[in-house]
């Protein structure tokens, strides 16, 4: 016996018919590419990704920039510094009257000397000295030791207070910042921790170094004449050397102040520092490299 159907029901369901979702229906998503402040999943990793990426980059690229500009921008701390009377370091200056090759032409002397602060205290060497010193006559092979005499003794004779200047050599290597040692015997420089080489003006000779060791500014005044700052700035109290040298004036003396950096060919720079070279195209790279 059939079940009787519920009341107002349709035959074959229970209370009416079936109206739930079925397996063809299709629910659209909603749709948000109108709404600003919604954030797919792709899209908040998408994000991570690229704030992680500058985070990193800047954690690399900060220092390296900041090594690269902090140099140029911090500009060193000087004074000017008496080292003493300008007789002890213009010493066998010419003319000379009767010259050999055991002649002293040019001398060195080493001295420490203090900064406004700890990081400007430097030995320096204080040379007076031929400006160029390859014009010195050498013996050649088999040459007779009289006719080098002669040799010598000419080319000595010509020789003009205005052939020779006073430097300063700072004694840090411009490889790596060891303190080199001066060489009476070859009249130069060496680094003992890599074997930087260099001249007489700390010309690089030999080694890794890529520049010529650093210089102090240094100068002849008469200390008993007052300037004014800016005459100072412009150097109107400095002597010139072959002034200098001739004169007796007990009141000369010798200063040495701001340190700067050179080439080869010993063209002026702003302080680098060690193993950065001053020109060329590594120099724009040094930071980098």
């Amino acid at each position: 016996m059939a079940e009787d159907e519920p009341e107002g029901g349709t035959p074959g369901t229970q209370n009416g018919p079936y109206q739930g979702p079925r397996a063809a229906d299709f629910t659209p998503e909603p749709d948000h590419s109108d709404d600003p402040g919604y954030v797919t999943r792709t899209r908040f990793l998408s994000n991570a990704a690229f704030a992680g990426t500058g985070i990193l980059a800047a954690a690399i690229l900060v220092p390296v920039v900041g090594f690269a500009v902090s140099t140029p921008l911090k500009e060193e701390e000087f004074r000017w510094v008496d080292i003493g009377p300008a007789s002890d370091y213009l010493q066998n200056a010419p003319p000379y009257v009767d010259p050999k090759p055991s002649t002293k032409i040019g001398e060195v002397a080493s001295l420490s000397v203090s900064g406004p602060s700890s990081d400007a205290d430097r030995r320096i060497y204080v040379i007076y000295g031929l400006k160029d010193p390859s014009t010195r006559p050498q013996p050649t092979p088999g040459e007779p030791a009289a006719a080098y005499d002669a040799k010598f003794a000419k080319w000595a004779s010509a020789l003009k207070p205005e052939d020779f200047d006073l430097i300063a050599i700072w004694n840090r290597c411009a490889h790596l910042g060891c303190p080199v040692a001066y060489s009476p015997g070859s009249a130069g420089y060496v680094c003992p921790c890599h074997g930087g080489a260099y001249d007489s003006r700390g010309l690089v000779i030999g080694g890794p170094p890529p520049r010529p060791l650093d210089r102090v500014d240094i100068k002849v005044v008469d200390q008993s004449k007052k300037f004014e700052p800016q005459d100072i700035e412009a150097g109107k109290d400095r002597i010139p050397l072959a002034v200098a040298a001739k004169s007796s004036n007990p009141n000369l003396r010798v200063l040495v102040g701001k340190p700067f950096s050179i080439d080869q060919q010993q063209q002026a720079y702003a302080l680098h520092g060690p193993g950065e070279p001053v020109s060329g195209t590594l120099s724009h790279l040094y930071p980098f490299t």
